[in-house]
């Protein structure tokens, strides 16, 4: 079985960006998501630049613009927010990830798959790991509004945390696409660990400095640690 992992690319112009997504292709990543959102003081240039960038890429890209109430950068209004998601798919982005709190989800990802992009729903808990029961409800709402994939990522206050978010994806990925694992420290075991439980791929930082997320680890420690452990990725 060969585990996936996504790069994401933190850059705060598109020089630096188009940079670091060589890099990350050279590291290995199986895909590299795009936070638009660190660059969202210029994205008027942007907008007509997102094109340009899926060309500038090799592997499948996910187009991110994250609500600063779900961790991201954007300061930009929602309606352009969702503006550039939607750009992104019409400019060849393979997948858009838009939170499930977004104003008219169900509008945006019929918007994002008439121009072909696949969705992926996303729910950020920076506090806790929800009980099991909640992060079904959590999945359930995802389905309903259309998600290709099911995202969950919550935050780790011990090992049960971790061990939770595994069985979770598990259990759950038998029947839907599903990302989930739990960030900070506590939560290292099930960044690592998901693919090997169901999950679709994990997300690692290009280098130690580059994180986007508590307690992500950068891919080249990520792959050393698949590699002790005989996982191919």
């Amino acid at each position: 079985m060969k585990v996936r992992v996504c790069v994401p690319i933190p850059a705060k112009n598109l020089s630096d960006a188009f940079v670091m997504i060589k890099d990350a292709e050279k590291s290995g990543a199986d895909l590299i998501e795009m936070r638009l959102d660190y660059m969202s003081h210029e994205i008027l240039n942007i907008m007509n630049r997102l094109e340009e960038i899926v060309k500038h890429c090799s592997v499948p890209m996910i187009a991110t613009n994250r609500d600063v109430k779900q961790g991201g950068k954007c300061v930009i209004s929602e309606e352009r927010r969702i503006e550039t998601l939607i750009r992104a798919a019409e400019s060849g982005f393979a997948y858009v990830d838009v939170e499930l709190t977004a104003w008219r989800l169900k509008d945006i990802v019929d918007a994002v798959k008439a121009h072909g992009a696949k969705t992926i729903v996303s729910f950020h808990d920076f506090n806790s790991t929800p009980p099991i029961r909640e992060m079904k409800r959590i999945v359930k709402a995802q389905i309903e509004a259309g998600a290709d994939i099911c995202k969950i990522i919550t935050t780790a206050k011990n090992l049960k945390d971790s061990i939770n978010c595994l069985l979770f994806a598990s259990e759950i990925s038998k029947d839907v696409e599903l990302i989930c694992f739990a960030m900070g420290k506590k939560g290292l075991l099930s960044r690592v660990l998901s693919p090997l439980f169901g999950a679709s791929f994990t997300y690692a930082s290009l280098k130690e400095d580059l994180e986007t997320a508590p307690g992500q680890i950068s891919i080249r420690n990520l792959k050393e640690i698949y590699g002790r452990l005989g996982v191919q990725s």
